[in-house]
């Protein structure tokens, strides 16, 4: 009965279980063999009662294949050889529960199949699982398997990998194997991370040598990639007249090429090769919380301005580094000095922000490090007392998940990864922090197990460490001293001394050098505005420019863009 004058009274009802009792009963039908009208067979004969509809529903191939004018249409059997019962079982499971289970062993067939049979959101899951355990020394395969699949997010971060660790990919066998295409495609890319145009001229030798008959009359374009003088005219007359004595002799064509050089030096040049990398620096205090987001080309000494963080009222944060995502985790707002939990995002690619899963705990003058695609985080202080947790961050599972505590808790340490162990630097605890701690602590992600790994030299706090060609660099705090730590033979040697005393600053590695940025200047009363580098081959430190403003407690990365 309704109202004259007024309108029809609707209820607009909508049931919120109706989706999954919907999947729920079809996934009844299945198991029961009830309304399927499609059987699948997999490579080892296995067959799968299905139904069309549900298929259609979730794959491209299967919704063209029953409504285009193809023969399958009107089969009642369709064979899926290169697909097995495991992969197929998987996909088929998905398709009436929505849920996958991917792992290590199963990824790459999952994604064939659905990169096959255009599951487009499965392929999607395997893409991300795949880009979670990249790393150096399966980037090459990664990227192959990525152009091949086309999984442009795959391909993109395997090339970030190669890029910035081309030196350390240019070691593995794998690097023999890739063709002339890819090789000369990585080597022209201006930000190629070395520094050093000999690593090139020896990577571009050892891939030569591998297979010296097919690859010899590459030699010359390879060179061109790399922004060296060559002499065309004897460089092409002496390949041409001495190329049967250099087949099979790789010292000769190293030979050759240095001769070829226009230089008036007898060996590779030592020049820097021109780079795009960038340093981010991310907030930092002066005076007051900073919450602005500066961008440095080292070649160029300019800055750019990113967005700020969003929250700008806090300090004492950690800031690390996954693939183009910076992560801010952690700190405490100025008033009213309550340790948070919140985490933010910064991609470097969209210059944009986004809220993270918060912490397990809430902790400020803590760690942070990026492992096996995960972002941990160490110790710090929780209402004044200093924390011994440590969890990490799992941007799959979108979780943040507890592992061992330290040995001890600390705060204002330091930590940084070397070889697939975190090493956590320095710090201080007890009552106000009262006591620094002289032990370097390691975790080990494998064993889920802290331990000690030695003593440090000169036990600081506010300091940073960072790690650079197999060895651990302790950088900063109340001195100018700087530590190597070589963790193989387990001996400490001091290098040259830094210009400044740089409390709590920042520091990265760039191009093979170790750059230092900000921090405070007890014995001047001042925060720091300088950038100080460090050349391991030179053992030497030097102004390298300058930040926007004087700053300490700054997140410091360094992002390479593709």
């Amino acid at each position: 009965m309704s109202v004259k004058g007024q309108d029809c009274y609707v209820y607009e009802f909508y049931d919120f279980d109706h989706p999954n009792e919907f999947l729920e009963a079809f996934r009844e039908f299945y198991l029961d063999g009830l309304f399927t009208d499609i059987t699948l067979q997999c490579g080892s004969g296995q067959i799968f009662r299905c139904h069309k509809a549900a298929l259609a529903a979730r794959s491209s191939y299967f919704k063209v294949m029953f409504t285009a004018d193809m023969k399958e249409r009107s089969n009642d059997l369709i064979k899926l050889p290169g697909i097995d019962c495991e992969i197929l079982t998987a996909v088929v499971n998905y398709v009436y529960t929505s849920q996958v289970s991917i792992t290590e062993t199963n990824v790459q067939s999952l994604l064939e199949a659905a990169d096959l049979l255009q599951f487009a959101s499965v392929k999607r899951a395997c893409e991300e699982f795949l880009i979670r355990l990249l790393d150096v020394d399966n980037c090459l395969g990664m990227h192959s398997f990525a152009e091949f699949h086309v999984c442009p997010r795959l391909e993109k971060e395997a090339r970030r990998v190669m890029l910035c660790s081309f030196e350390e990919v240019a070691r593995q066998e794998e690097f023999l194997e890739i063709g002339f295409e890819k090789l000369s495609s990585l080597m022209a890319k201006e930000n190629l991370n070395v520094w050093k145009e000999d690593v090139l001229v020896e990577a571009v030798v050892k891939w030569v040598a591998h297979d010296m008959p097919s690859r010899i009359d590459h030699v010359q374009d390879l060179l061109h990639c790399i922004p060296l003088e060559v002499d065309e005219i004897y460089f092409r007359t002496a390949l041409g007249l001495q190329k049967p004595c250099l087949l099979g002799n790789e010292k000769k064509v190293h030979s050759l090429i240095v001769r070829a050089l226009k230089s008036s030096r007898n060996q590779i040049s030592g020049s820097s090769k021109k780079l795009t990398s960038n340093m981010y620096v991310i907030g930092g205090y002066y005076w007051h919380p900073l919450s602005e987001v500066h961008v440095w080309d080292p070649v160029t000494n300019m800055w750019t301005h990113g967005k700020d963080m969003p929250d700008h009222t806090r300090e004492s944060y950690s800031v690390t580094l996954l693939g183009p995502n910076i992560y801010v985790t952690g700190g405490y707002r100025t008033d009213t000095i309550e340790a948070l939990d919140t985490v933010w995002i910064y991609n470097s690619d969209s210059d944009e922000w986004a809220e993270g899963c918060p912490m397990l705990n809430a902790r400020y003058y803590h760690c942070s490090v990026t492992l096996h695609g995960c972002v941990y985080v160490i110790g710090g202080y929780r209402g004044g007392a200093p924390a011994c947790e440590t969890e990490f961050y799992d941007p799959l599972k979108r979780k943040w998940i507890p592992v061992a505590n330290m040995v001890q808790g600390v705060g204002n340490a330091t930590a940084c990864v070397l070889h697939d162990t975190i090493y956590v630097t320095g710090g201080h605890y007890g009552y106000r922090g009262s006591v620094t701690y002289e032990k370097i602590q390691i975790y080990r992600a494998d064993l889920n197990e802290w331990s000690i790994a030695t003593i440090s030299p000169h036990p600081e706090y506010g300091l940073c460490s960072v790690a650079l060609s197999d060895k651990l660099y302790l950088v900063g705090g109340q001195t100018t001293i700087t530590d190597c730590y070589d963790p193989e033979k387990d001996q400490w040697r001091q290098m040259s001394a830094m210009k400044e005393r740089r409390m709590e600053c920042g520091a990265v590695v760039m191009h093979g050098c170790i750059y230092v940025t900000g921090g405070y200047s007890y014995s001047k009363g001042t925060y720091l505005q300088s950038i100080e580098k460090y050349d391991p081959e030179q053992d030497k430190w030097e102004i390298a420019g300058s930040l926007p403003s004087a700053m300490r407690s700054h997140g410091c990365v360094c992002v390479y863009s593709v």
